[in-house]
């Protein structure tokens, strides 16, 4: 049954597409963030939803009168020459054969950024991102949290099988970049019910990040949490909320719960634990590779190949980077990942640009979405130094949605000043 009416819902959304193009968007960012098709039972499972709304959202695109001008702005332009030095360093990869459908999956997550980036024209489509990434991902931050508080937290929280986010570490961190988002619609809301439902699943979605046992997503969490401290003009309230979610959190999860965060007490229990020494050899695995081919890497995934690993380490098992920096230095060596932080930059520096020009009352919504944002990022920063996760779509649509907000702020900018002279010329006219 769920199979027949996902597809319903495909064959809809696409009809819409064709006269509606970015109608096709929102479908392509719904199946890139939560997956559907893998809370189906039958057939639907393994079709290729994905190719076939790229597809036909790129075609409705090209033919229809939608703006088709790339945004000129830095991030998109590192964006581009980042995915083209990704390209050039395949063809020298260690095994282009393993690396190039790896890159067939990644240049389509760059190609929906540059999309999003071309089509989010208004603060309409820019808001209909952020819901559909919302329910995406709170569907599983709700469903998790409710799983959590049923089984009294004995249980990992995980994501849909065969996705970037099945593992409890990887939806743990996604889970993490919503929350902002999530903040942002309830900050923006004026209905008190959608407000309230939306801080409730907020809640459950933080019971569902502590039920993952993903220490990485703790401490991003608390990372934004003293970022959001500093920040925040209403402390004691923020304080008194934050407490008042996570104090009965953190009683109610069991002891093997408070077992896993001992293991990040001191340097000793860090470093006796398995999965960081695995850790440790993977990032001394993409910096060796790195070095030894420089300029080129090892190609997508490549540095967790055998033949690579155990070049470097024979008795070794096999491990992955577990981090968005030492994955992009193994994969596309030492350029790709100096491409990769001048990204995350020019990413950051726009955040603060925008929120320094969207002072005034009409323009809160821009303000609060790109603190937001900023947030998410800071979330994906520190909690992706331990996941390898550096290409995923909802980093990419966030830091694709930075050109349009500050483009919208410098349109509201000059219509301010072009506002505040007609008065002063229509008196100097005027005698």
């Amino acid at each position: 049954m769920r199979d027949i009416f996902l597809v319903i819902v495909v064959f809809i959304g696409l009809g819409f597409t064709f006269r509606f193009p970015f109608a096709g968007v929102l479908l392509w960012e719904w199946f890139a963030l939560m997956d559907p098709h893998q809370e189906a039972f039958g057939f639907a499972r393994s079709q290729p939803f994905n190719l076939v709304i790229a597809i036909v959202t790129i075609f409705s695109w090209l033919v229809s009168k939608e703006p088709k001008r790339i945004p000129g702005h830095p991030i998109i332009i590192l964006l581009l020459v980042f995915l083209a030095w990704t390209t050039f360093n395949s063809f020298f990869a260690f095994n282009p054969t393993w690396s190039w459908p790896y890159w067939d999956r990644t240049w389509r997550i760059f190609a929906f950024g540059v999309l999003v980036s071309i089509m989010a024209t208004n603060r309409a489509r820019i808001d209909a991102l952020v819901w559909v990434a919302v329910i995406s991902l709170l569907y599983y931050g709700v469903k998790g949290g409710v799983f959590t508080l049923v089984t009294g937290g004995q249980w990992h929280v995980v994501g849909p099988p065969s996705s970037i986010i099945g593992d409890n570490n990887q939806l743990a961190l996604a889970l993490l970049m919503t929350l902002p988002l999530v903040e942002y619609l309830r900050a923006t809301s004026k209905s008190k019910i959608f407000a309230w439902g939306l801080s409730a699943s907020m809640a459950l979605t933080v019971v569902s990040i502590l039920g993952s046992y993903s220490r990485g997503a703790y401490i991003a969490m608390a990372a934004i949490a003293v970022f959001a401290l500093f920040h925040s003009k209403r402390k004691l309230t923020y304080i008194v909320s934050v407490a008042a979610v996570a104090v009965p959190a953190l009683y109610f999860m069991p002891e093997s719960f408070y077992k896993r965060l001992n293991t990040l007490n001191s340097v000793d229990s860090v470093a006796a634990d398995g999965s960081f020494h695995g850790r440790w050899l993977a990032w001394q695995v993409a910096y060796h590779y790195a070095a030894d081919h420089f300029p080129f890497g090892a190609g997508f995934y490549g540095p967790q190949q055998r033949e690579i690993f155990n070049h470097y380490f024979p008795t070794e098992a096999i491990y992955a980077a577990h981090s968005i920096y030492f994955q992009v230095l193994g994969e596309h060596g030492f350029i790709g990942l100096a491409l990769y932080l001048a990204l995350a930059i020019v990413a950051t520096v726009t955040s603060v640009r925008v929120m320094r020009g969207t002072k005034g009352p009409d323009e809160f919504w821009n303000h609060k979405l790109t603190q937001m944002i900023q947030v998410s990022l800071l979330a994906f920063f520190v909690g992706g130094a331990a996941l390898s996760m550096a290409y995923y779509d909802l980093f990419i649509i966030l830091i694709c949605l930075l050109p349009q907000l500050s483009s919208l702020a410098k349109t509201r900018t000059v219509d301010s000043n072009a506002e505040s002279k007609a008065p002063a010329v229509l008196s100097s006219a005027l005698g």
